[in-house]
């Protein structure tokens, strides 16, 4: 318990001294950068160019955030996958220009972000961007990482999934985010993203917290087993009116459409070909505790030696989101 009281209280120091650090670089003539008054709303504009024109420009920036973070040698999964949302939120909300941004900057706010002291939130996200951007980034970032990680991990173990995903990288339009594939019997890219929020909100919701504790999520699986099966289809058209309808969001279309360009970008930039997801070889008890299956998870260089694959546990993916 020392011990680990001890390196808690050194990670708090290293962060608090790298915004710190990174407050008195920044001149003090820094203009405020105020969110754009359409981030939220273009997604509802009746002008269709604007909607084309701007999803395109959010899908440049999520392709450079997720260029920015990919590895020398391998990065946490996690740490990637929160790197590049707040990466990608800053490019989205605030126009700023990705390779503007410090890599160390937006690791130190992530992880003032996860440890949750308002103070220390404020203090880091107040070196990137000036004004009450805590407000307006905090609940993108709480929502789209988690949703962002696990439909990742998903389409890893799907092929249907992940060719969807990579024709949405191609084509990062509406239309494209909506369509179902082969005559309507493959998924979009919505409906994945909304079958990984609703696996997650049963998760979350079907039984208390402290049985949570005690059982596994198969021997909690004891009403209606099917809706813990990932079946993304239960989102096509025909079928909806079996299922309440699954309210997503911060923003209407735009999180879910946001969090599913973070997803296609990271699968066509991890692409078993130059990079991979894999196991950490070094950690002995990557993958033993079943409650966490992203803990030892890295991304890597692929080299000629890597012949590991890595595979997900079947959803639902136990809550710790």
């Amino acid at each position: 318990m020392l011990a680990l009281l001890i390196a808690f209280s050194a990670l708090s120091i290293v962060i608090l001294v790298a915004c710190h650090i990174s407050r008195t670089r920044i001149p003090r003539n820094t203009p405020i950068l105020a969110p754009s008054s359409d981030v939220l709303d273009f997604a509802t504009s009746v002008d269709a160019q604007k909607r084309v024109e701007e999803w395109k420009k959010l899908a440049e920036g999520a392709e450079k955030c997720t260029e920015i973070f990919l590895p020398p040698q391998d990065v946490d999964f996690i740490s990637f996958m929160q790197n590049t949302t707040l990466c990608t939120i800053l490019a989205a909300f605030y126009d700023v220009d990705p390779k503007t941004l410090a890599i160390l900057d937006i690791g130190s706010t992530t992880e003032a972000l996860n440890r949750g002291s308002d103070r220390g939130m404020r203090e880091c996200i107040d070196r990137l961007v000036r004004g009450a951007a805590l407000d307006t980034i905090l609940p993108a970032y709480e929502f789209m990482w988690p949703l962002s990680a696990v439909a990742l991990a998903q389409a890893t173990s799907d092929e249907h999934m992940r060719n969807a995903f990579l024709d949405f990288s191609e084509n990062p339009t509406e239309k494209q985010f909506c369509a179902f594939k082969r005559k309507d019997t493959e998924a979009s890219v919505e409906a994945y993203i909304k079958e990984v929020v609703r696996l997650n909100l049963m998760q979350q919701s079907r039984h208390p917290w402290w049985k949570r504790l005690f059982y596994s999520a198969a021997e909690m699986d004891d009403i209606q087993p099917e809706f813990n099966t990932f079946d993304a289809m239960r989102f096509h058209p025909k079928r909806l009116g079996d299922y309440t309808a699954l309210s997503i969001g911060i923003g209407g279309l735009w999180a879910p459409m946001a969090t599913a360009l973070i997803v296609a970008k990271v699968i066509d930039k991890v692409d078993d070909v130059r990079f991979i997801l894999t196991r950490n070889a070094f950690d002995t008890n990557a993958g033993r505790d079943t409650s966490t299956w992203w803990n030892g998870l890295v991304i890597k260089k692929k080299e000629k030696a890597d012949t590991y694959s890595y595979s997900p546990p079947p959803p639902p993916y136990p809550s710790e989101l």
